[in-house]
């Protein structure tokens, strides 16, 4: 039984950089050049410091089922934010990750189930997510967890 718990300070380092590598993976091609690791690196260092300053938000893991293995085999950046149109509460996964040797396992279902968990019991009303569109095996966890297709962001290097 897979056990998601808060992550513990000592652990946010590691987390990060695991972030960046994943980040790096899911760069488009009008991002790509401007996106270099240090790029990428110091965005989403700020990315998890401007988000861990606002109250509720929080970073939940999943531990390795071999307590031998170092850090979260999985993790989700949970933050609150009205949505953008009705204002209600909402919590967003602004980063997920599950490592790929726990992958199709339902690791990153329960995870979700228990982001959502999180966001009921902090009065939100939706769990969102964006997600790349190359990313598919992401879309299938979100998909597979009951979240739907909203809208599609779209753009254009300049």
């Amino acid at each position: 039984m897979l056990s998601v718990r808060p992550y513990r300070l000592t652990e946010l380092p590691g987390i990060v950089e695991r972030g960046v590598q994943t980040a790096l993976a899911q760069v488009v091609g009008r991002e790509a050049p401007a996106a270099g690791y240090e790029q990428v690196a110091g965005q989403l260092r700020q990315m998890y410091q401007n988000a861990l300053a606002v109250p509720q938000t929080t970073i939940l893991v999943v531990d390795w089922p071999s307590p031998s293995m170092p850090g979260p085999a999985a993790y989700a950046l949970l933050m609150p934010q009205p949505n953008p149109f009705t204002a209600e509460p909402e919590i967003v996964v602004m980063d997920i990750f599950t490592d790929p040797a726990l992958r199709g396992r339902g690791v990153g279902r329960a995870l979700l189930e228990s982001a959502a968990e999180y966001a009921r019991g902090s009065g939100c009303h939706g769990l969102v997510a964006q997600v790349a569109l190359h990313n598919q095996s992401s879309l299938a966890m979100f998909t597979g967890s009951g979240f739907h297709g909203e809208r599609v962001v779209v753009g254009k290097r300049l």
